[in-house]
């Protein structure tokens, strides 16, 4: 059996969870014509077979060598080497599936193969199997001696490591990583990854003896960010700041643009958690200005602006940053954001969508670009579109008595005056102070003919403010419609001396 005599591993592609494929396959002895003319002489060999397969495999030609390896294992299903390569072939094709198949029946008919375990778990985090793949690494360790190398080891437990992380187990990440530590405990990576893991799992002082005995050799700005992060954490800023500049000297002595800009936004980030807006802005310009490229730093900034009320500052960053990274969602909803304060409504609409499509992290976020959307829908005049997304909106967000608002104005525009009433009591329930919420709800009340009510509302708002002609208006239509007209021309009387227009005309017109 090939597995037993000239076995070699080549590492051939580097996959998202570190682990690498595990190459097992024998360098031919000889050239293909030579294989091939061996097979057609002997085709009842498996070993000629799984040679030839072995062959097409280093040149590349998985199709052929797929052929090859079903040709051995006709001759003798049991053949490991033979499912072996079959798997490797599938993969390097892109047909996981069959991998994977191929992988599982090495491991079930030979369940001491490490490679057999390693390459099932590769292949099902390739299929997006994370709690399979992280079982199958461990199955895999277990069988490591005697076949597995130290190198090959350390890979199972970063491959195992990986797929923890995207489980969401931080803590067993940790000790996958702390275990490739004792195989080789000088490795930098390794340790900020634990590090990172530690911190992920609420337990980031534990990684802080390592991190920083590491920082104190390392010139990777990395580990003082991330000492920053985990005193953040613990609720120390000052540390953490301090860290920050380290890391900050650390990026700059390497002329690392990227990781400049990089700890630049971190800066800007904890700053603007404390309330220092300015503070956070000039760091994110100095990040920008340092990496242009930097889509993070353009967005911050855009952010920042939006909070302190620059919308229109707001918009330049956020543009730059869209043009830097077209696709992210965030980016898209920060700029509908942008134009729903100035009211510029087709463009919040086609950035709302926009985010909406590309995948939003939250739902909160979902609901504010529905919002958005909604509230754009309306201005725009299409009240249908702005009710069904503003309907949307209350389901998440019930308590809000903005949402309740605008919702109740769609369905006001839609003559759907019970549910716009519904809609503005809710409003004022929630937020009764909002001048705005009552004046919707008198007009709902006169709208669905409830005269009194409505009475009732434009009366305190009038009693509040008596130069709000408006109301002093509407409250004459509650009048009116009630037939008491006396009472009506008064109130038109005070709206049309303060300038109103339409009270003037409602006098000569109905009195």
């Amino acid at each position: 059996m090939i597995r037993g005599t000239c076995r070699r591993r080549v590492p051939r592609a580097l996959l998202a969870m570190t682990a690498m494929l595990l190459l097992s396959v024998a360098v031919a002895q000889g050239g293909i014509p030579q294989l091939r003319a061996e097979v057609e002489s002997n085709p009842g060999s498996v070993i000629a077979w799984v040679a030839l397969g072995n062959a097409y495999y280093q040149a590349a030609q998985f199709d052929q060598a797929k052929d090859a390896f079903l040709e051995a294992i006709a001759l003798d299903y049991t053949s490991g080497d033979a499912h072996y390569g079959l798997g490797l072939s599938e993969f390097s094709r892109g047909d996981f599936q069959a991998a994977l198949f191929e992988f599982t029946e090495v491991t079930r008919l030979h369940a001491e193969r490490f490679d057999g375990h390693f390459n099932r778990a590769v292949t099902l985090a390739r299929l997006r199997r994370s709690g399979e793949s992280a079982e199958s690494f461990r199955v895999a360790l277990e069988q490591a001696a005697p076949e597995a190398t130290d190198a090959d080891r350390v890979q199972a437990h970063l491959g195992l490591a990986g797929q923890l992380e995207l489980a969401g187990d931080y803590s067993g990440a940790a000790s996958a990583y702390a275990d490739a530590l004792e195989i080789e405990p000088e490795n930098a990576s390794y340790i900020l990854r634990r590090g990172q893991a530690l911190l992920n799992a609420g337990n980031g002082l534990e990684a802080l003896p390592e991190l920083t005995a590491l920082e104190s050799r390392s010139g990777d700005y990395r580990v003082s960010a991330l000492i920053a992060d985990i005193y953040v954490g613990q609720g120390q800023i000052d540390y953490a700041m301090w860290s920050l500049e380290r890391a900050l000297e650390k990026a700059e002595a390497a002329a690392d643009s990227a990781a400049q800009a990089s700890t630049l936004v971190k800066l800007g980030t904890l700053q603007r958690s404390l309330g220092r807006e300015s503070d956070a802005a000039a760091s994110y310009e100095s990040a920008a200005r340092v990496d242009p490229r930097s889509w993070e730093a353009q967005y911050n900034l855009g952010v920042t602006y939006l909070e302190n009320g620059q919308t229109r500052q707001a918009l330049e960053p956020l543009q730059r940053a869209a043009d830097l990274d077209p696709d992210r969602s965030d980016i898209a909803l920060a700029l509908a954001t942008a134009y729903d304060q100035l009211a510029q409504s087709q463009e919040a609409l086609a950035f709302a969508r926009q985010a909406l499509s590309a995948g939003l992290a939250d739902q909160e976020q979902v609901t504010n670009a529905q919002f958005i959307a909604g509230r754009a829908l309306y201005r725009l005049g299409d009240y249908r579109a702005a009710s069904d997304l503003l309907s949307l909106v209350l389901q998440s967000r019930p308590t809000d008595p903005l949402s309740q608002m605008w919702a109740g104005l769609a369905s006001y525009q839609l003559a759907d005056y019970t549910t716009a009433v519904g809609n503005f009591e809710r409003a004022v329930q929630l937020n009764p102070n909002s001048v705005e919420a009552r004046a919707n709800l008198g007009a709902g009340y006169l709208a669905a003919q409830r005269y009194q009510e409505a009475e009732t509302v434009y009366s305190l708002l009038v009693s509040q403010n008596d130069r709000d002609f408006e109301s002093l208006y509407n409250l004459g239509w509650a009048l009116f419609s009630q037939n008491r007209r006396g009472a009506a021309t008064e109130a038109w009387v005070s709206s049309c001396e303060l300038g109103y227009e339409p009270a003037c005309s409602a006098i000569s017109t109905y009195l």
